[in-house]
């Protein structure tokens, strides 16, 4: 189950009659008719249908300091679930209330005319007997966690996100990054971002392999005379790939032995991007047609001289996903333990603190309660409040200089250490670090213009210099830039 919230219009500013209409209302492309859509729900200050836009808009305008009083947001299904009209309506007013609407103006629509069932709810900001705006702060994160708490209550499929549900304590909880890396591995790429994927997963996505590999290859085959969606189909199942055509017009790349999907419009781009593209694209490969089951090539059909064992190339990168996720889990031990440490030294140093202040005002007391003469006791005063301020700033200095040894190390410094000590898991995240870095210089190199000016490395640069001695000599300018700081704060004293 998945809960999205629609961006406001902010250029030609939202409307409800407008969303209103685009919710319950389509048009006949035969007839030309306008046709009611949707199952309608809506709250119990509505009088109807036809005046609920007129009615949240007269609302409204009651609080002129509120410049977009529309609130939309979607509640989607997995196909193959289908919530009965109660359990969506219940779903639905959950959300309101979680979200802080439980009082205002809302429409509830529900939609099955895709391969998933999904609710449209449009909710006036303003209040109706009030007339404060409220806009709900981090509304993504509310609404996941509120999903979060539906799947458990109605027993539906677990969809990742921001949150999770925890069995124990019975409520949604944020996950974890190396969490969400785990279970959106494959979702990554088949929602197209086929970049984040390559960065924390240091391997090259479908999508960068099929922009390299057969994206030229269909370009080439659209020039010809006899183009037609079997050839293209044919050269696709070359690769292992299977394109397939949407609902609303649009078309999918499928990698047949993962079955991962990516969109044609960002690895075609110059044939399947925007509809002036894809009109042309059809107008040469003519009406649409499936594939035939029958495309399994060969390994022969393909030019590989060897057969893959996909099996094992999963089973490899699952194994190296797993030591990678042990190591960020150790990492985050060793951060978290480290900032505990710290905690304590900063606690000790509050109360030796505020030690030094009681002794120094008990001091103060006993010098006015003796019998010396007033100039005298302001003498004594004097040198005991800048005795306190030396003992205070010592202990200050002590402490940065105490928590600078116990603080943290990065990520990357922390992995260097561990490779030097003959760690496997931590050479090989360097390794990939590496990799990364050589991709990006050459796509960068990639799209950079012979004539254009060019900033890089110097020509003695060694392109052998390994991360660990990079972050190490990081380390040392940034010590002795603190040491200088230090000589002209003492200088300053």
């Amino acid at each position: 189950m998945i809960a999205k919230v629609q961006p406001s219009k902010r250029k030609s500013g939202s409307s409800f009659k407008r969303l209103l209409n685009y919710l319950t209302m389509e048009r006949d492309p035969e007839t030309g008719k306008t046709l009611f859509r949707g199952d309608v729900v809506m709250s119990h200050n509505l009088v109807g249908i036809d005046t609920a836009a007129a009615e949240m808009k007269g609302v409204e305008s009651l609080n002129p300091r509120c410049n977009d009083a529309v609130f939309h947001y979607e509640l989607a299904w997995p196909p193959g679930e289908r919530p009965s009209r109660t359990e969506w309506v219940d779903c639905a007013l959950y959300t309101l209330n979680q979200l802080g609407f439980k009082e205002h103006q809302y429409i509830l629509v529900a939609h099955d005319d895709k391969k998933h069932f999904h609710i449209h709810v449009m909710v006036n900001k303003v209040h109706p007997e009030t007339y404060r705006a409220h806009t709900p702060t981090y509304s993504w994160l509310t609404l996941d966690g509120a999903v979060r708490h539906l799947e458990a209550k109605y027993g539906w499929s677990h969809t990742a996100g921001p949150m999770r549900w925890d069995e124990a304590t019975q409520k949604a909880v944020r996950t974890f990054r190396s969490e969400r890396n785990e279970s959106r591995s494959i979702e990554a790429q088949a929602t197209g971002a086929a970049a984040k994927y390559e960065h924390y997963h240091y391997e090259e996505s479908l999508q960068t392999y099929v922009r390299r590999e057969v994206a030229p290859r269909v370009r080439t085959l659209l020039t010809r005379q006899n183009a037609s969606w079997e050839a293209l189909h044919t050269l696709l199942a070359k690769y292992q790939l299977r394109m397939e055509k949407g609902e609303a017009g649009g078309y999918t790349v499928l990698a047949i032995d993962h079955t991962i999907r990516v969109k044609a419009s960002d690895v075609f781009r110059l044939n399947f991007s925007g509809k002036e593209n894809r009109k042309a694209t059809e107008q040469i490969l003519g009406q649409w047609r499936e594939p035939a089951t029958s495309l399994h090539p060969s390994p022969a059909d393909t030019g590989r001289t060897t057969v893959r064992n996909p099996a094992l190339r999963d089973e490899r990168r699952e194994q190296r996903l797993r030591e990678r996720n042990a190591l960020m889990a150790e990492y985050n031990q060793y951060r978290n333990q480290q900032r505990g440490v710290c905690k304590g030294i900063t606690a000790k140093s509050r109360e030796d603190r505020q030690q030094a202040l009681a002794r120094l005002k008990q001091r103060k007391k006993e010098i006015r309660a003796s019998a010396q003469p007033w100039p005298a006791k302001k003498i004594m005063l004097s040198e005991s409040v800048a005795a306190s301020v030396i003992e205070l700033r010592t202990l200050k200095l002590s402490t940065q200089k105490t928590r600078q040894t116990q603080f943290p190390k990065n990520l990357r410094t922390w992995v260097a250490e561990r490779a030097a000590e003959g760690d496997a898991r931590a050479a090989a995240q360097l390794r990939g670090w590496r990799y990364a870095d050589q991709r990006n210089l050459r796509r960068r190199d990639a799209t950079l213009e012979p004539s254009a000016l060019h900033i890089g490395p110097p020509p003695d640069h060694d392109s052998g210099t390994d991360w660990a001695n990079l972050a190490q000599q990081r380390l040392a300018s940034q010590q002795n830039e603190q040491a200088l700081a230090h000589q002209i704060a003492a200088t300053r004293v």
